[in-house]
């Protein structure tokens, strides 16, 4: 049902294609049909016109890890750190690619400051697949 959505966005009058709803669907979209790069481009307009919205750069940063690689994704997230220093999501994420990069001290720092500001990440955290070589290591 992705590409039938995405051929609907297409019949939006042009003028209203680049409207941060519109873009936010295709986003959706991209996301569905594993289209990293142009969920990139997407997410990456949408932190610049949408600068306060941390969702944004996350699913920039997810795009890019797939369309890229995680230095360049975990790059967009230690960027975005201090501009959002109350948001668990970015610290989460920060996380996971840490503990893919086999950085686990970063990783269980992320994943310590993660919780510490909502610990709902928690139960996540628990099933993330991402987080497994720290499993792996606090096991030992």
């Amino acid at each position: 049902m992705y590409a039938d959505a995405n051929s609907e966005l297409e019949k939006i009058d042009p003028f209203c294609r680049a409207a941060p709803e519109v873009l936010a669907v295709r986003v959706a979209i991209y996301h569905g049909l594993k289209k990293w790069d142009l969920m990139r481009e997407v997410t990456k307009r949408l932190a610049e016109f949408q600068p306060d919205d941390v969702q944004w750069t996350v699913s920039y940063a997810y795009a890019t890890r797939r369309a890229e690689s995680i230095e360049a994704a975990k790059e967009i997230l230690l960027n975005a750190e201090s501009k959002f220093p109350k948001e668990a999501i970015i610290k989460y994420n920060l996380a996971c690619y840490f503990c893919q990069t086999e950085e686990i001290e970063n990783a269980k720092n992320y994943l310590k400051k993660a919780l510490e500001i909502d610990s709902s990440w928690r139960i996540t955290a628990l099933d993330d697949s991402d987080l497994q070589p720290l499993w792996n290591y606090l096991e030992t």
